[in-house]
């Protein structure tokens, strides 16, 4: 049997369905698609009474007589819309009322098994630390996925503008979690009066969600297709003139259209005043009732859109008789109608509902809420909903009703729950809630049997794991203030603690490390705890952001110990986190990592977002640092898919893992990979949380030769990071402000930025960095030492000065990493360092650079690769060995070329024009060209011209016609330009001319 196969609710109604017609068969081709094992998600947005609902049923009925599993449920308007998981649950439960539980727990496995809570008590996950919706949302995609085996699988969801955050979250999952799963995803929602800040327009604005989805977007009826719709609708033919006034006054909105036709407003039954707004329209309807059917529908509208027999059989005080009698009319008049899964009373459209709630009185509305809540509290099975659900009504009720006490403990209740299934946004509502009902309630510690400290931390935590971390800090702040530390000192590090964690995810680095000393001084004369082990791993996680990696080391080994001796896993795990990138950063690889997955898999097993998260982080950048970029990248990336899939592109932890991903790719030559992360990154991340993704792709932008770009994304990571003292950050900031210098030939600049990092670093254990930014300033001194070595007139002095800062600069770098920096990359980086140093004393050979080349290769470094070749032909041209030359100019090129890396590539080719080196037959791009510097040699212009000319090979017969000039006085100004600039030949001064960048490709050409 097909899951729904038999389900009277997508019977395909008496009426024939108008219009449609490509939407219909667009949707009954995704189906086809996903039954081939091709998961599709569809978005159907429209106008209220555009008709969403009605194309939704229609496809409903065609999947099911196709054969497809259909799973249907809606969200509903419960006043603040805090009701989680409202669809899912809906859908569930008419899934058991229609084949009962043991057929749909045999299609769907163990992973409806799992979310069977859904449909009894939703309270089966036992109170705690608060764990991800991960679970959740794994088996919903597990469970369709289940039930894709046995047919393919539709789920819709209607009415997504009134969709509860968790919903949402679960709808960004699905949406981009499924990939080979025989699953097609409908959601519907009005898509034109979606508030700016709504999160349905958030999501919808995600470039990594849209690109996942179809939209479909309902326009209203031509006239011709209103005409049908409405002769259909009523069963007999309407006149042109009444056709053409029904569509001027819908403007080709069935739901208005048929609502005038029914109200009969303007077929002489009816009174020809013409209602002066929708709600008149829609009340017209409701009026036509009798007092006793009125007052039902005034129940009903009260509760919400969806109501069951027995509440409202509780709450209208009728003889049954009578109450029975009034919801026939309800049903004939087609206010309400019966939805035959689970016998409840629905009405007809959300905006009837809205239309008469809106229409009581003040008076009406607080009788009914309180009515309502009394009878929920009372006897709670009265109502459809589940435990969950009936809380969070429940404390709306009370609420509506100005029930004050009531309301604050059925708020903190309905809390409890959404935190239980980690509806963590509606938790913190319902908990913002009673927090703002305590100084409104006589003594509430006692009514509701927990202080306002706990009720304030307790929404601290649901802020932060709703994403509102600036909240979070604030609430656990006046949780602080609330307890006495002399007292209760064990409390006040505990919340302490809490207050660390969310000022790191804040960004606030310095205040959080200070908080979580604090917090160790106050929990230090305390029996050993979880908590004590969770602060000591804030200690030993702020020592290794600060590039203190042995007091991380010895702060997260006390950590562990403490954690394993009071049996903490979660705390252990976090611990081991910490402990393991310590670790590694120190070159003790292996036992790093090892700590580091066992990490990663307690955070796993515990469900633990944040420690889960942080893990992946720290594994990638472990990875990164021993040389295993391909895993980094892989480990990062599916970090940041967790992040994705959970909602949270927008937190520190997913910038983070981006940024890890991204400045690998950099490494690994793939930047127009890690550009894509980073700017889809950056378009949904704060400003101030953005400062290393802005790094690397500044660092992108450099290589690539895009210097003004890279300049402003520069500006912008100084003034958002001045705070950062994190050596992973200081480190390649300065080393790209100091490449950026140097291939805009400011070689004072770029020696000032390297001189800033290596103070900004001094003392820190991040000795690759070190090393990194010590190559870059090697490399500025050593080009000052060739620019110098290339004017005749430089003073000696001058040159041997500019020699020493460079021997020193070796010499501070060599010092710092003696013994301390292992593997391939600092390897290769002493021997990059050991090349530059020999460059700027005029001593590097092309040996030399051919086996630095040869080390980066073997690491999978393209760009320090080139570099490292492009050195190694310019020593071999300057050696006058062209054959050695031009295979290393060759490679070099190539490689420049498929980076895409401009400056590096136009210095190659300057350098082959020089030499007369062939590197290519296709047509080459223009690439980007360094300023040129000014002529110390005291050349003419059309010397200047000249000199660029021969620089291009040109024969002095070749310059005199490219210059209409003889061949003889070309000669001439030759030999000019020789004695000049002090050289012998014509290759010596074109290898001078091309070191001091006196000719662009332009002048070439």
């Amino acid at each position: 049997m097909v899951i729904g196969q038999s389900s009277p609710r997508f019977a395909t109604p008496g009426r024939s369905f108008v219009g449609r017609k490509s939407e219909r068969a667009l949707l009954g081709d995704l189906l086809r698609t996903a039954t081939r094992g091709s998961a599709t998600t569809v978005m159907v947005g429209g106008e209220a009474g555009v008709g969403k609902s009605r194309l939704l049923h229609e496809f409903g009925a065609d999947a099911r007589s196709s054969g497809a599993n259909v799973l249907w449920g809606a969200c509903i308007n419960l006043g603040t819309g805090a009701v989680p998981y409202t669809p899912l649950i809906d859908a569930l439960r008419r899934l058991v009322r229609e084949h009962g539980e043991a057929r749909v727990s045999q299609l769907g496995g163990p992973p409806y098994v799992e979310l069977s809570n859904l449909v009894s008590d939703f309270t089966g996950v036992a109170p705690g630390e608060p764990t991800s919706q991960l679970r959740v949302f794994g088996a919903v995609l597990r469970m369709l996925d289940m039930f894709g085996a046995n047919a393919p699988t539709v789920l819709i969801f209607e009415d997504l503008h009134w969709a509860d955050p968790s919903t949402l979250d679960l709808v960004s999952y699905l949406t981009r979690a499924q990939t080979d799963e025989r699953m097609l995803l409908v959601y519907s929602y009005r898509s034109n009066d979606l508030p700016r800040r709504h999160p349905l327009r958030s999501l919808l604005a995600e470039p990594d969600f849209t690109r996942r989805i179809q939209r479909i977007e309902l326009d209203r009826f031509t006239r011709d297709e209103l005409a049908l719709f409405l002769g259909s609708s009523s069963g007999a033919g309407i006149g042109p003139d009444l056709v053409t006034r029904y569509y001027e006054l819908s403007d080709g909105n069935a739901f208005y259209a048929e609502e005038l036709m029914v109200s009969g407003m303007l077929t002489g039954s009816r009174t020809a005043r013409l209602p002066s707004s929708l709600s008149e329209v829609m009340l017209s309807r409701f009026e036509l009732l009798t007092d006793e059917a009125a007052d039902v529908v005034r129940v009903a509208a009260t509760a919400g859109r969806r109501v069951g027999h027995r509440l409202l059989a509780a709450v209208c005080d009728l003889p049954e008789a009578h109450l029975i009698k009034a919801l026939r009319e309800c049903v004939a008049q087609h206010v309400l109608t019966i939805d035959p899964v689970d016998d409840t009373y629905v009405f007809r459209h959300a905006l009837l509902r809205e239309a008469v709630y809106q229409d009581l009185i003040p008076g009406d509305r607080v009788r009914l809420h309180a009515a309502l809540a009394a009878e929920l509290a009372a006897a709670p099975g009265i109502g459809i909903a589940e435990d969950l659900t009936a809380a969070t009504e429940l404390a709306y009720h009370w609420f509506e009703a100005g029930v004050l006490p009531q309301a604050l403990t059925a708020a903190l209740r309905a809390g409890a729950m959404a935190v239980r299934v980690r509806a963590f946004r509606e938790a913190e509502q319902h908990y913002q809630r009673a927090l703002s009902l305590w100084p409104r309630v006589e003594d509430p510690q006692t009514l509701t049997g927990q202080s306002r400290e706990r009720v304030l931390a307790a929404a601290a935590d649901a802020a932060r794991w709703a994403g509102r971390v600036s909240q979070a800090v604030e609430l656990v702040r006046a949780a602080i203030a609330e307890v006495d530390p002399g007292q209760d000192p064990g409390r006040s590090g505990e919340l302490l603690e809490r207050l660390g964690s969310y000022l790191w995810e804040a960004g606030e680095t310095g205040d959080s490390h200070q908080t979580y000393r604090q917090a160790f001084q106050l929990l230090a004369g305390q029996p050993p705890a979880a908590v004590t082990a969770r602060v000591l791993a804030g200690l030993a996680t702020a020592a290794v952001r600060e590039g203190r990696y042995s007091e991380g080391q010895r702060e997260g080994g006390r950590a562990v110990a403490m954690a394993r001796s009071v049996g903490a896993l979660a705390e252990q795990g976090r611990a081991l986190n910490t402990l393991g990138l310590a670790l590694t950063m120190l070159d003790l690889a292996a036992e790093g990592e090892e700590h580091l997955r066992a990490a990663l898999r307690i955070a796993e097993e515990v469900d633990h977002l944040e420690d889960l998260l942080r893990a992946y982080g720290n594994l990638a950048v472990a990875l990164e640092h021993t040389g295993q970029l391909a895993e980094s990248v892989r480990v990062a990336l599916a970090g940041l898919d967790l992040a994705r899939g959970r909602g949270l592109e927008q937190t520190r932890a997913a910038g983070v893992l981006a940024n890890n991903a991204a400045a690998t790719l950099v490494l690994l030559g793939r930047w127009d990979e890690a550009a894509t992360v980073v700017e889809e990154v950056l378009s949904v991340r704060p400003v101030r949380e953005s400062a290393y993704p802005r790094l690397t792709l500044a660092e992108i932008r450099v290589a690539q030769g895009s210097f003004d770009s890279a300049e402003e994304l520069l500006d912008s990571v100084r003034a958002i990071g001045r705070e950062n003292t994190d050596p992973r950050f200081l480190g390649p900031l300065h080393a790209c402000v100091a490449a950026l210098a140097i291939w805009r030939q400011d070689l004072a600049a770029a020696r000032a930025a390297v001189t800033t990092g290596l103070a900004a670093l001094d003392g820190a254990e991040d000795v690759l960095d070190l090393a990194r930014l010590g190559a870059v300033g090697l490399r500025a001194a050593a080009d000052e030492c060739v620019l110098l070595r290339a004017v005749p007139s430089t003073p000696a002095v001058d040159l041997a000065t500019a020699v020493d800062r460079a021997t020193d600069l070796a010499a501070r770098i060599g010092r710092a990493v003696a013994g301390r920096a292992k593997g391939p990359e600092a390897d290769a980086l002493r021997q990059l360092c050991a090349a530059e140093l020999d460059r700027a004393r005029a001593a590097d050979t092309a040996q030399q650079w051919a086996a630095l080349a040869t080390a980066w290769s073997s690491i999978d470094r393209p760009y320090p690769r080139a570099y490292a070749q492009w050195r190694q032909a310019e020593v071999a041209l300057a050696a006058g060995d062209a054959a050695a030359a031009t295979p290393a100019a060759s490679q070099a090129w190539h490689g420049a070329q498929a980076l895409s890396a401009g400056p590096l590539r136009a210095e190659i080719e300057a350098l082959a024009r020089a030499g007369r080196i062939e590197l290519a037959e296709q047509q080459r791009p223009p690439a980007p060209t360094a300023p040129r510097t000014p002529d110390p040699f005291g050349l003419t212009s059309r010397e200047r011209e000249v000199l660029c000319m021969l620089c291009a090979g040109k024969t002095n017969r070749e310059i005199g016609q490219s210059l209409f000039i003889t061949e003889r006085t070309a000669g001439v100004h030759v030999s000019n330009i020789l004695g000049k600039m002090g050289v012998g030949n014509r290759g010596a001064a074109a290898a001078t001319a091309h070191r001091l960048r006196l000719c662009s490709d332009r002048d070439n050409t």
